[in-house]
């Protein structure tokens, strides 16, 4: 199928199992979602799905781009993907082949989806501190980004430190061993997609006669004189030819005969170049054979794909390069150690200060968007635990998020009283605050209006709509107040096409906006006062729609 999607706010409404959320994963899948051979239609070889984006100048995702050598002459980028059933992943950006790792990091500022992962993401203290971190100010980003670069130096050099101290007897062996490997793997002299390559040219020479014969044969039935089609067609068109001005419809079959005259005297020819350039060459074959189970061999070691054996000699590589040391190492690391702990330290204390400024700053935030959502005396709050001078790759803080819904209520973790309609409400309330400086060009909201109705529904379908005016929404619902505060409507159905599952995407219309929506109301049974219902709805929506603009 072919979506084009608008600015704005975007509802993609239908039956649960309709489809919507294969919609989803092909997204995912265009900015770097790991990828699966289940996501293939039974009977097919392999899956395509591209996508074309129009990205702000200003998108931090050029720089990306840039570092990969990727060409972008304008603001628009062109993502496909490939997977087919052996396995293979081929990613491309503005046809370059790139890596799904590549292709993830130019993902992130593309599109973000927000769904039960999200819901998952919030029930996880740990994940906490990077959620809160999110909101705070390029400064604290940049200190941040320096903790985390010195703290995986740190992590490395006590790595290394243990590895000596622990394993100096097996140093030497393994260092053997990785130089065996990157020998073995290095005079293979890898390509990669070779492998695929060879076993398509093997094909070619071990079904040379075949395919001689073949292409003879077809040019003996085309060509050969007397008996030949386009001998016999010849004399067709010349008869046509004769009475061809005395009916438009024997004018009409001249032209058809005659096109397929000349059409079948070029299949000749092309048959003909292609019988005087066929060459078999024994050796090659026999090369090809030996190439093959040189690289089946090293795929059985080190794969199983030739992509991942040389990603295993690449890291072979770096792994021999840090293990490959001198009689000082152990001392040097020593005091390299003591000296990156005091550095993490006092920064870490630096960039504590910050985040409990952070912190102060989303509660009230937070609080400001929940009650915009119908939780007028619930009170959002984020605790801290220092960790005593101790490191985490995130400082020396320790955090999560408090929530207590009632008046006369204590505060109590999240992950412990929200419901699943609360939920919802405050993972779109952090989602309102960052819309406005979110380096994102498309937000997904998928199902996240789960467990609400009424008037709270109204209230993220609102919010929702707020979100739309800085960012691309897409909103898969079941809610019809959130369906109408859309821009626009797409449905999704299933159908069955010559014993194939298939699935539909309309655009609706206005009218068909009223019918979608009354079924969201009524359910199967649609009547006249729900279509005055599903109408009344859309028009509030609008006047909705001109208040928050």
């Amino acid at each position: 199928m072919q979506i084009d999607f608008h600015d704005g706010m975007t509802a993609l409404t239908g039956e649960t199992g309709a489809g919507k959320s294969i919609i989803i994963d092909a997204l995912g899948l265009l900015v770097g979602s790991r990828s699966s051979i289940d996501f293939i239609r039974t009977g097919q070889e392999q899956l395509n799905v591209q996508g074309l984006f129009e990205v702000k100048s200003s998108s931090p995702l050029f720089a990306i781009l840039d570092e990969y050598g990727i060409a972008h002459d304008d603001n628009q980028i062109i993502i496909k993907r490939e997977i087919n059933r052996k396995g293979r992943n081929v990613c491309r950006i503005n046809n370059e082949l790139v890596k799904t790792n590549v292709l993830r990091q130019a993902g992130r500022f593309l599109v973000e989806i927000h769904g039960q992962n999200q819901q998952q993401e919030l029930l996880n203290e740990d994940n906490h501190i990077n959620i809160l971190d999110r909101f705070a100010d390029d400064k604290f980003q940049n200190d941040l980004l320096k903790y985390q670069g010195l703290f995986s130096d740190y992590l490395d050099k006590r790595s290394r430190l243990r590895t000596i101290q622990k394993n100096s007897q097996n140093l030497v062996q393994r260092i053997d061993m990785l130089k065996f490997q990157i020998e073995e793997i290095d005079s293979a002299k890898l390509v990669v997609g070779e492998d695929d390559k060879l076993e398509d040219e093997k094909n070619q020479l071990s079904n040379f006669e075949k395919i001689s014969s073949s292409l003879q044969e077809s040019y003996r039935g085309l060509s050969e004189n007397n008996i030949g089609v386009v001998d016999a067609l010849g004399n067709v068109r010349d008869q046509l030819e004769d009475i061809m001005d005395y009916d438009n419809s024997y004018k009409e079959l001249y032209d058809s005969i005659n096109g397929a005259y000349y059409q079948l005297q070029d299949n000749a020819a092309t048959i003909s170049d292609q019988l005087d350039n066929l060459d078999f060459d024994e050796n090659r074959l026999d090369n090809i054979q030996k190439r093959l189970i040189t690289l089946d061999s090293l795929k059985k070691k080190y794969g199983p794909t030739l992509d991942e054996v040389i990603d295993f000699g690449e890291k072979a590589h770096r792994e021999l390069s840090e293990i490959d040391i001198d009689d000082n190492t152990e001392a040097a690391l020593e005091k390299d150690i003591a000296d990156s702990q005091t550095e993490l330290i006092n920064l870490g204390k630096e960039i504590s200060k910050k985040r409990h400024k952070t912190a102060t700053a989303l509660e009230k935030s937070i609080n400001h968007q929940l009650k915009d959502l119908y939780m007028p005396n619930a009170k959002f709050g984020v605790s801290f635990t220092s960790l005593d001078e101790s490191l985490s790759v995130n400082g020396i803080d320790q955090i999560h998020f408090d929530l207590k819904t009632n008046i006369g209520e204590d505060f109590k973790p999240l992950v412990r009283v929200a419901s699943g309609g609360e939920l919802s409400r405050v993972i779109l309330a952090f989602e309102a605050i960052i819309a406005e400086k979110m380096n994102v060009e498309t937000i997904v909201f998928d199902e996240i209006d789960t467990g609400v109705s009424g008037r709270v529904a109204q209230a993220i379908g609102d919010k929702i709509y707020k979100v739309s005016q800085f960012l691309q929404v897409l909103c898969i619902t079941h809610l019809p107040q959130v369906a109408a505060m859309s821009d626009l409507q797409f449905e999704i159905e299933k159908e069955t096409v010559k014993d194939k599952t298939e699935t539909k995407v309309s655009l609706l219309n206005d009218l068909q906006r009223i019918e979608a929506i009354s079924l969201m109301l009524a359910g199967t049974k649609v009547t006249d006062l729900t279509r005055q219902h599903a109408q009344e709805l859309l028009e509030l929506a609008q006047g909705e729609q001109k208040r928050l603009d």
